[in-house]
């Protein structure tokens, strides 16, 4: 399983199970594939591989084609590339991960097929809802490290958006559900596959709703679970839980079909005004994508002879630490680093990495995309200037770039600024203007969805946490109508 260096072992059960699920929408000529897929992340080329495959399966336009990965560390690599680059495992190559690579890359094409083929008629609805599940993982230690902790004085979005797909009599048909937070409430030592808690929050959709459910990470690069890396699913359980019902008290009282509240007169042995709900004629939906390839710079690489120097020394402490016995934290973490610079050194490495971008526009919502790791900074930030109402931020979507930290974060230093990419196989981190870079292009990609609505003009481009949540939408008592007299009694006798 791919996700925690200490933990190399195969897994021996399943957990929560590894899923793809699929919503596809369809308005007019346009069609939209909206497919999470529990894995930790699928890169570069052989992701665009499988977004043509989809579009060519689905009829969709590869626009409008995004393929999310929950980014569960409970299962197996599904990309040859990511292993034989990634320290995450010690070793290069291994058959077995060419054929669940397939395996997946085949499943996921079925599944966005078969939800092709099953259209109904239906209305939308967006909510959005808000949970206390998760933290700011930077935390700064007493010796001024950045650690792995709770972070008290930095953003965090805790944003949970709501997408539901409804039948004209009010059954909901897939709920997709989008949260920023690492799916890590599975911890390194449990040796079993795990979906993590989107796995969980399915389950229990699919439970109250009768219909499928999706679930989309959103911008969870510096956040992890409150209670993360237990040693069983239950915290997972309880999580997942607790999104599905956000996400139920999210879309609750929206209506996705027209309708209106109207009064007529009733009588009984009072007069009386009865309030009810008139359906009202269907309204095309906008459904619209569009997609934009940018470049991400990587910080200055290592010049090639300290790219020597580092294979040397590492492979000489790997050597040293498998001769003493050493633990498999500190084992494994020596191979992680080791591994790095052994294929750094030795394949020429880019000093720009390629990805897409992507918005798809549903109704008044939209979907705005990062194809790595963005900072829950950078998602608020999309989110208070794109014109969506309501904006949902998908990292880890169409692509594996790595950690989009926040150009502020890399003077802090710690994990993601400084060496995380030696985990997704990368001469270098991500640069610190890739943070304006998602940021702007993502929001003026939405914006050529909504023409009508005002650009943003604001000379800045980073979060102030002031995140928009959906208005409620109040019940206005209609015009009180006549009512009529009841009928006059007969005289007693």
């Amino acid at each position: 399983m791919l996700g925690f260096v200490r933990s190399q072992q195969g897994a021996t059960g399943a957990g929560l199970p590894l899923e793809a699920t699929t919503l596809v929408l369809e308005q007019d000529t346009t069609r939209v594939v909206l497919c999470g897929v529990d894995t930790l992340g699928i890169p570069g080329e052989e992701s665009d591989a499988l977004r043509a495959r989809v579009a060519d399966a689905t009829g969709a336009d590869p626009a409008g084609v995004l393929l999310n990965w929950n980014h569960t560390h409970r299962a197996p690599p599904a990309s040859p590339t990511l292993l034989a680059r990634s320290g995450l495992l010690a070793v290069e190559a291994d058959p077995r991960v060419n054929g669940y690579a397939e395996l997946l890359a085949n499943r996921v094409v079925r599944c966005a097929r078969r939800a092709a083929e099953r259209l109904e008629t239906a209305a939308v609805a967006w909510g959005t809802g808000e949970v206390d599940l998760s933290v700011n993982r930077r935390e700064r230690a007493p010796d001024g490290q950045i650690i792995h902790g709770w972070r008290t004085d930095g953003l965090l979005d805790r944003q949970v958006i709501a997408l539901q797909a409804r039948r004209r009599d009010g059954s909901a048909i897939c709920t997709l559900v989008g949260y920023g937070c690492h799916t890590v409430s599975v911890g390194m030592d449990v040796p079993t596959t795990s979906a993590d808690f989107p796995g969980a929050l399915r389950r229990r959709l699919r439970d109250w709703t009768g219909g499928e459910c999706v679930f989309f990470q959103g911008a969870a690069g510096n956040v992890l679970p409150r209670h993360a890396f237990c040693s069983d699913e239950a915290e997972a359980e309880r999580m997942g839980e607790r999104l599905a019902i956000e996400a139920m008290h999210a879309v609750a009282d929206r209506p996705a079909w027209p309708r209106r509240l109207v009064a007529r007169s009733d009588s009984s042995l009072i007069p009386m005004i009865l309030f009810r709900y008139q359906e009202l004629p269907s309204e095309p939906v906008r459904l619209s994508a569009a997609e934009e390839r940018l470049e991400f710079p990587l910080l200055p690489p290592p010049a090639p002879e300290e790219l020597a120097r580092l294979r040397d020394e590492y492979g000489a402490a790997v050597a040293e630490a498998e001769a003493r016995g050493a633990g498999a934290a500190e084992l494994y973490g020596l191979h992680y680093h080791a591994k790095w610079a052994r294929v750094m050194a030795r394949d020429p490495q880019p000093k720009t990495v390629g990805g897409s971008i992507h918005a798809v526009r549903i109704g008044h919502g939209v979907i705005v995309t990062a194809p790595g790791e963005p900072f829950t900074e950078i998602g608020m930030a999309v989110k208070e200037r794109s014109p969506g109402q309501p904006t949902l931020y998908a990292g880890y979507t169409n692509g594996a770039v790595g950690y989009f930290p926040t150009a502020a974060s890399y003077a802090e230093g710690g994990y993601e600024p400084a060496y995380s990419n030696r985990s997704y196989g990368r001469i270098a981190p991500t640069a610190p203007e890739c943070e304006r870079l998602l940021v702007e292009r993502g929001v003026r990609l939405a914006e050529v969805l909504f023409p009508d609505a005002a650009r943003y003009g604001g000379a800045s481009w980073t979060a102030t946490g002031a995140v928009t949540a959906l208005p409620r939408e109040l019940i206005v008592r209609p015009a009180t109508q006549e009512y009529a007299p009841p009928p006059t009694a007969p005289p007693p006798g």
